[in-house]
């Protein structure tokens, strides 16, 4: 597991194959072909992003294509495009944009339009 701490900024490009923690900021793209992105309450992203799965606690905008599900938590502010066979958006969380409910396997990872 990669732990992405506060003070840490990131422009452009994280590629992984395991599970990664974001408490910083990063903008760019995100792209990941196994294991979970958890973006934590702290965490500030601007990225076209392209998992397995990812839960949300922080705030994020762009795109974000997911191979099985995307959670937003009840502290989530997420303003953009989500597609995956699963989204799940829990009381209190705060969207904007589109949700494009695919067949498992569909959704991810692939290239999604950002909203404005």
């Amino acid at each position: 597991m990669t732990t992405i701490g506060t003070s840490l900024v990131i422009t452009g490009e994280v590629t992984s194959k395991e599970d990664i923690t974001i408490h910083g900021q990063v903008k760019g793209q995100i792209s990941m072909v196994e294991g979970t992105l958890l973006v934590a309450p702290t965490a500030r992203i601007d990225a076209e992003v392209n998992v397995t799965s990812v839960t949300i606690h922080g705030t994020m905008s762009g795109s974000v294509a997911a191979g099985e599900r995307v959670e937003l938590t009840p502290t989530a502010t997420v303003k953009g495009t989500l597609v995956a066979p699963a989204v799940i958006l829990r009381e209190g969380a705060t969207f904007n944009g589109k949700i494009q409910v695919e067949k498992k396997g569909a959704a991810g990872p692939r290239p999604v339009k950002k909203v404005n």
